[in-house]
């Protein structure tokens, strides 16, 4: 499986920060891979659903592409597709962030990635502004 880095950044009150870089190794795409876990990946634990919104989004891709999806039972919940090829900044403010819709019973608020194409020398990085709801 390819191998992903996830780095912590900044942790506040209200925000955090985390820096994903990814690197194909020729063992295939990422399949619901957790980026953030609102039970493990902050100072206190936050509650599954709905605990996070992702405000801003930068990515650069290269030589594949991404889905992020947050984690739901029955089937995950989509939030964004990523292109390779293309550098991007992205300002989700202007609605109020791409927060989970999973059922609240239901949904574990992980925000995951799948990776589609990703091979041997892809590479790619994500740096996700996340607002705790």
């Amino acid at each position: 499986m390819a191998q992903i880095t996830i780095a912590k950044l900044n942790d506040g009150p209200r925000n955090a920060v985390f820096h994903v870089s990814i690197l194909g190794d020729g063992g295939g795409d990422l399949v619901d891979q957790v980026l953030v876990d609102p039970a493990t990946s902050f100072e206190v634990p936050l509650p599954p659903v709905p605990s996070l919104k992702i405000s801003r989004l930068w990515h650069g891709l290269v030589g594949f592409d991404a889905r992020l999806e947050y984690d739901y039972l029955t089937s995950d919940t989509p939030i964004w597709s990523i292109p390779g090829g293309e550098a991007m900044q992205l300002d989700f403010d202007a609605f109020g962030g791409l927060s989970d819709r999973s059922n609240q019973l239901d949904g574990s608020g992980k925000l995951q990635i799948t990776t589609s194409g990703l091979g041997i020398g892809d590479f790619g990085t994500l740096i996700l502004l996340i607002r705790k709801s």
